[in-house]
């Protein structure tokens, strides 16, 4: 009977994707946010050309890595096409008119994005097994995750409360204030601080010291989980490597081998002996 291939498992084609899948969402969200994001600010108000490639060139491969990544989740799946619904709709009303709905359509996408990628990422950074690329490749994603979720959320903020932020551009703005939550955000997670962008709100600065402490916490967690797995797996070869050998290198168990050496060829000579007497 011929054994199924292993690329014709269910989910196989999930298993062969994932992995590339999360190296192409880390150089897509380090491309938005350093790059197209500042570029989005200089770039003209008004007509088509700026959404249309930023829907070709940063929303499509980014919401496409996101389904690779969250294709093993069902929850996080269905959030992820709620959050490209939130954000295609953003990018069709702004081809008509550029407004705070729109801007607030991209920052609830971005950040529901945020959230449902953060849960799956973290599964796959902190699971038990070897650290290979891709996990170290999984610890730089959730940390861009974790800067761009709290920006949909410090932006999301900015537009529906009074007074959120001191330094932020207009709300009519939309490029403008992703730029700016974008930077305020990164800067808190690094604690940074330059004071040019301030928190007024008390829920904008109290979700502002949340985002420091887990910006202080995050390095320290992750080095520590990625020694510990790494020396688990290397305790857990070198046992199966001990197991393999017959004798070991505990002195006691040499020594214990090498008496029942000399004894047996005691035995032998006497009986030699004995037969040539």
């Amino acid at each position: 009977m011929q054994q199924p291939n292993a690329s014709d498992r269910p989910g196989a084609w999930q298993e062969r994707w994932t992995d590339p899948a999360l190296t192409l969402l880390a150089i897509e969200l380090a491309v938005a946010i350093f790059i197209v994001a500042p570029l989005g600010v200089l770039a003209p108000r008004g007509g088509f050309a700026l959404p249309l490639l930023l829907a070709a060139f940063v929303a499509a491969p980014v919401l496409l890595a996101a389904i690779l990544v969250a294709s093993r989740s069902g929850a996080a799946l269905a959030a992820v096409f709620t959050a490209i619904a939130l954000i295609v709709a953003g990018i069709l009303a702004g081809l008509r008119r550029a407004s705070v709905l729109v801007t607030c359509l991209h920052l609830l996408g971005s950040l529901l994005l945020g959230l449902a990628l953060i849960g799956v990422v973290t599964r796959a950074v902190f699971a038990p097994g070897r650290v290979t690329y891709h996990r170290l490749v999984g610890t730089v994603v959730l940390y861009l995750l974790i800067g761009t979720t709290f920006a949909g959320l410090y932006g999301t903020l900015g537009l529906l409360l009074p007074h959120p932020f001191r330094g932020m551009p207009p709300r009519e703005d939309g490029p403008a204030v992703v730029a700016h939550a974008l930077y305020f955000s990164f800067l808190t997670l690094t604690t940074t601080g330059y004071g040019d962008v301030i928190p007024m709100h008390p829920l904008t600065r109290s979700f502002a010291n949340l985002e420091a402490v887990v910006g202080q916490l995050f390095p320290a967690t992750i080095i520590a989980r990625m020694v510990s797995l790494e020396l688990a797996h290397r305790h857990r070869d070198g046992g199966h490597a001990t197991s393999a050998v017959p004798c070991c290198d505990d002195p006691l168990r040499r020594r214990g081998v090498e008496d029942l050496t000399i004894d047996t060829r005691m035995r032998e000579g006497e009986s030699k002996k004995a037969c040539s007497e």
